[in-house]
């Protein structure tokens, strides 16, 4: 079996097998969602090492899956009933990538869509990838092919341009 035959045959199985693999690892897991989710996640990563002799093994290969899940949800109970959770007193604020703490950072992104939309086109695309989905300006330099000083240029003159856009939101508000 080449390469691309396995990933192919695999990503077919995951498609025809998640829903019910979903199903099973909630069930076992008592209902915890992000635990079961997991679980999966651990049996497909399990399954896809192995997948040569799972296939060339004779019997039912979503048979073979839902064991995987179940083992993966007992696996995951043991080892968390050995952490003894430490209450944390009080969250440490912390930063987006680009220097923003959490707490302003979401309030920004709840109201920038429409004054974003307002922005020119190389401005919109950096700010929307370095602010609204926290990419480095490094990365967003290689995603858009510029300098990383660019980018953060882009990011001064956009900040500059929302920041007249909202001014004049507010005084045509108040008049």
């Amino acid at each position: 079996m080449t390469e691309a035959d396995r990933g192919t045959d695999f990503e077919a199985f995951v498609l025809e097998t998640s829903a019910a693999f979903d199903r099973v690892a909630r069930a076992e897991a008592g209902g915890d969602l992000h635990s079961a989710e997991d679980a999966v996640q651990v049996a497909y990563m399990r399954m896809f090492t192995s997948w040569e002799k799972i296939v060339a093994r004779p019997g039912d290969r979503a048979a073979y899956g839902r064991t995987a899940v179940r083992n993966a949800v007992i696996d995951q109970f043991r080892r968390n009933r050995r952490i003894i959770p430490a209450p944390l007193q009080e969250l440490p604020e912390q930063e987006s990538r680009i220097g923003i703490p959490d707490a302003a950072y979401e309030m920004i992104k709840e109201g920038i869509d429409e004054l974003v939309a307002k922005l020119p086109d190389r401005q919109r695309q950096v700010i929307t990838l370095c602010v609204l989905q926290d990419i480095s300006p490094e990365d967003a330099g290689k995603r858009l092919r510029l300098k990383e000083e660019s980018v953060k240029s882009y990011i001064r003159m956009a900040v500059k341009n929302l920041k007249k856009y909202v001014n004049e939101t507010g005084e045509e508000g108040t008049a």
